[in-house]
């Protein structure tokens, strides 16, 4: 008998053993060298939920593994493919109902660093940055209206000075220490919830137009694959060893 799919529980936080679950894993030798680790995760995650428009899973699940399809991960067993998924797409409600409930209260998932001195370690934010901006790549035509305005963009300053690939040199002035970097860090938690209300009547435009369940509670072998490609499950998500 096939095992119970972890589907049926994405309406339950992610408990900090699951976190670790899903840390060990991205970082196993299951995964390319290009896949997200947890902290640039959760800013990818972030940056999808509160958007202007609702990205199927289908657009945005790949780019968890990294840009090619070669970096899509060796699941072991089809059990684990629906266990290591249904992990992300617990993560990624989470997110949305922390928002939804509280946007001042959301916590981003940063690391700390020590230099050589070990004198202090400071508050990490560059891979959380990393994966956010790479969320908002993947609809920036949708993300233009925040672009076009000068006090949004001020909003999404630390995150873009953290994140961004191709900095002038006048920003990477701004990052060039770690005391720097880090105050920019301490700062992502207030711009994610004023990007967040930001986005908001255009979330809800967008939501009316097209409603859209983000909650997928159960799935077997012959239905399609929660990740939205229209193929079933144990030819996509659910193969072993390809993801798509």
């Amino acid at each position: 008998m096939t095992a119970q799919p972890d589907f049926q529980q994405l309406n339950e936080a992610l408990s900090e053993e699951e976190f670790e679950e899903l840390d060990r894993f991205l970082c196993s030798d299951a995964t390319s060298d290009e896949t997200m680790m947890i902290d640039a995760l959760d800013g990818y995650l972030t940056a999808i939920a509160l958007g202007p428009v609702t990205l199927p899973t289908s657009r945005w699940l790949p780019g968890v593994w990294g840009p090619m399809e070669d970096d899509a991960p060796e699941f072991a067993t089809e059990t684990q493919a629906r266990r290591i998924i249904s992990l992300i797409l617990r993560h990624m409600n989470g997110i949305v109902w922390s928002l939804q409930a509280d946007p001042d209260k959301y916590e981003p998932i940063l690391n700390t660093v020590t230099y050589s001195d070990k004198s202090k370690d400071y508050l990490d934010g560059e891979m959380w940055s990393y994966g956010f901006m790479e969320g908002v790549a993947l609809a920036r035509d949708d993300w233009q209206p925040l672009f076009s305005n000068d006090e949004a963009m001020q909003v999404l300053l630390p995150i873009y000075l953290l994140g961004a690939d191709n900095p002038t040199p006048k920003q990477k002035s701004l990052t060039r220490t770690p005391a720097q970097r880090e105050k920019l860090a301490q700062q992502i938690a207030s711009s994610v919830a004023a990007l967040y209300r930001f986005w908001l009547p255009s979330r809800q435009v967008d939501h009316a137009a097209e409603p859209r369940q983000r909650v997928v509670h159960k799935i077997g072998r012959n239905v399609p694959c929660p990740c939205g490609s229209g193929k079933k499950f144990k030819k996509c998500c659910g193969a072993a060893s390809v993801l798509h």
